[in-house]
């Protein structure tokens, strides 16, 4: 809209009249016509006169009455296109092309050229750029006349981008750039549009114009300098620097910009298989939950160092995100580019995990993703998950359930986005294991009170329940659910005073000492998912947990285990001899067990965690382990 915009100026400034362009009729003069009656040369001057002058009615008024007083007049084809020029400046398109179709149709060659070139114009300006192109294309470079030159070239380059031609239309602005007597101001104009063109254009266009311009042009290098950016973008770091190369040898000025992006780029090409860099939330409101994650990276980093470091030491490159996946997606570009890591752990939520994967994969580093979103690695082959997924913590739970008898299931589950997802994985893992759910009961998000949807529980007969919330909730519905008459209990153990024996599920998120603390009576028996749990661990974890309290003074939590985890893998395929991003991948995808601290046991070959979750049982007052195949 803006270049048409600027065309109907420059059609009206060329039209209408100029006081410094005496010439501006060269292509209209068509000196091949000329006539004996020296009336209708008089009266046909007298209208260009007026049009010249800018006196667009009497213009009108003289040309028409020169068609009507001199029909067969051999000038009648410049009456005609005069006539047209003046209706074009007007706006009254459909009337100068009735003009421009008879002048297109005349047996002089010149002419004929005229008008096509202005019908041309005018079909553009209504919108019909095909039939403009078709009528245009042939008089490039044909004109003398500059402003008729600047008028072919404008409306070649638009009606180009209108019908989606974006190498014509590069092409028309970079001869008008090139057209010295097009003046200094269409020039630069031409300049400005050829960079609002660039950026507009799909990368394909891009590309293609970028092998087909002419390198001496103005054009290329601005072409080049955006299919440099897209080509950054994509991780096509070689083809960034064969085009920076490109742009050397033909001595092109690069910006501050190209000349980042060049150095980005052949830093990028090359890793440093010391430095692992981490996206964690430092600051916003997940910066308590990075704060425990980035100890544990500090943990298996060896930060910090009991004395000078190694250079051959790992080093850890920590970004903050804040949570925010835009910042996520700069941390991984500034990790690989600026610090060449060869791997990247986090982020730690969702929205940013996934902005910061397909960042990685577009760059071709690997990343151990610390959320339990499968989507994560979606067709993100460089991309791995560390943290048990939904599906994965509710297949534990059921499993466990079944080794101990139960058939029947039921969900007591928030009217919130997790509790939904974690009851759809419920069900499929209850289908999978041959059990039947029985129940589904629903309550609001954040409720306190729990009576409705525990009294439609009481009508079903059922042997496990899930309750997939906070802690802080399980914590008020084990007692509602005991008052009920529905109790957790230990395997084989009856229910207090007649009541119904079941076993409660629940997933992470509900695992926290003040349970035991406060509702151990309501809980005996429940089965908890838990990727790490500090109290109960065993081996490299309990290892873990004593180097971590000596060191930070607190027990490490789950985010903190699987930020040590995440950077001893990368480390485990560095030590095996991998230098390279790819090398890493490939390593970290082939499915082998692993030493962990925490339950994944290492990554599979689906780029999750080999192992779910471990589980914990309520015994007495206190979180026990779970033995695997312990029923």
């Amino acid at each position: 809209m803006r270049a048409l915009v600027g065309l109907f100026a420059c059609v009206a400034t060329l039209l209408t009249g100029c006081p410094h362009s005496s010439g501006q009729q060269d292509l209209g003069s068509l000196p091949s016509l000329t006539s004996d009656d020296p009336v209708a040369e008089a009266d046909l001057r007298r209208a260009r006169e007026a049009a010249e002058a800018g006196r667009s009615a009497d213009a009108e008024r003289e040309f028409r009455a020169f068609l009507e007083a001199h029909p067969a007049d051999p000038l009648v084809p410049v009456a005609r296109l005069g006539l047209g020029r003046v209706r074009l400046a007007a706006g009254d398109l459909e009337g100068a092309l009735a003009q421009f179709d008879q002048v297109a149709e005349s047996t002089d060659p010149a002419a004929r050229e005229a008008g096509r070139f202005y019908q041309g114009v005018a079909l553009h300006l209504a919108g019909r750029h095909a039939e403009a192109l078709e009528r245009l294309r042939p008089l490039a470079g044909r004109t003398t006349d500059p402003a008729e030159t600047v008028l072919l070239l404008r409306t070649l380059s638009s009606a180009a981008a209108a019908t989606g031609d974006t190498l014509l239309a590069l092409e028309a602005l970079d001869q008008l750039v090139g057209a010295e007597a097009a003046g200094e101001e269409a020039r630069e104009e031409a300049r400005r549009r050829l960079r609002e063109l660039t950026q507009e254009a799909a990368p394909d266009d891009v590309a293609r114009a970028y092998a087909e311009l002419p390198r001496g042009g103005a054009a290329w290098p601005i072409v080049a300098v955006r299919a440099i950016r897209l080509a950054f973008d994509a991780g096509d770091m070689a083809r960034v620097s064969e085009m920076v190369a490109d742009l050397r040898a033909r001595d092109v000025p690069m910006d501050d910009e190209l000349a980042e992006l060049a150095v980005r780029a052949e830093r990028t090409e090359r890793a440093d298989p010391r430095v692992i860099g981490a996206i964690l939330p430092l600051t916003g409101r997940g910066r308590e939950v990075g704060q425990r994650a980035m100890r544990g990276l500090m943990l298996a980093a060896g930060n910090p160092a009991d004395g000078p470091p190694d250079p051959n030491a790992p080093q850890l490159v920590l970004r903050d995100d804040a949570g925010n996946p835009e910042r996520a997606a700069q941390a991984v570009e500034d990790l690989v580019s600026e610090h060449r890591a060869i791997a990247i752990v986090g982020p730690l939520e969702g929205a940013a995990a996934r902005a910061a994967a397909q960042r990685a994969q577009d760059l071709g580093v690997p990343l151990l993703a610390l959320v339990p979103d499968p989507t994560v690695v979606a067709d993100r082959p460089l991309v791995f998950r560390l943290f048990p997924a939904p599906d994965e913590e509710a297949r534990a739970l059921v499993a466990a359930a079944r080794a101990r008898g139960a058939s029947r299931f039921a969900v007591l589950a928030p009217e919130h986005a997790y509790g939904r997802a974690m009851t759809e994985a419920y069900a499929r893992a209850v289908t999978a294991a041959g059990g039947e759910l029985v129940a589904r009961e629903t309550y609001p998000a954040g409720a306190t009170a729990f009576g409705e949807a525990i009294g439609r529980l009481e009508r079903a007969r059922f042997d496990a329940l899930l309750v997939p919330d906070a802690s802080r909730q399980v914590l008020l519905i084990a007692p509602a659910l005991a008052a009920a008459g529905i109790w957790s209990t230990r395997a084989g153990t009856p229910a207090p005073r007649g009541g119904r024996a079941i076993t409660l599920l629940a997933p992470s998120v509900a695992v926290d000492a003040r349970l035991t603390a406060s509702a151990s009576r309501y809980l005996q028996g429940a089965l908890f998912a838990a990727p790490f749990h500090a109290p109960t661990a065993a081996g490299p974890g309990a290892s873990f947990a004593d180097r971590f309290r000596d060191r930070f003074g607190s027990a490490p939590d789950t985010f903190a285990a699987y930020g040590y985890d995440a950077f001893r893998l990368v480390r485990g395929a560095v030590e095996a001899g991998e230098t390279t991003r790819g090398g890493v991948a490939r390593w970290l995808g082939r499915g082998e067990r692993a030493v962990t601290v925490g339950a994944s046991g290492g990554l599979g070959a689906d780029r999750g965690p080999l192992q779910g979750a471990r589980l914990l049982e309520v015994v007495d007052d206190a979180f026990s382990a779970v033995s695997p195949g312990e029923s």
